[in-house]
């Protein structure tokens, strides 16, 4: 993922807030996983 010179300069910041919330996305559906998981094996 490089960023592209032919984007404005106004792109930037909201590629970068796209991209952080990405993450937390991924990051609260993986937390999610793992506590369904954990709870489903400790019964």
């Amino acid at each position: 993922f490089a960023p592209r010179s032919e984007l404005p300069r106004g792109f930037s910041p909201l590629s970068e807030v796209f991209h952080v919330y990405c993450v937390f996305f991924l990051c609260s559906l993986l937390v999610v996983r793992v506590s369904t998981w954990y709870q489903s094996h400790r019964v």
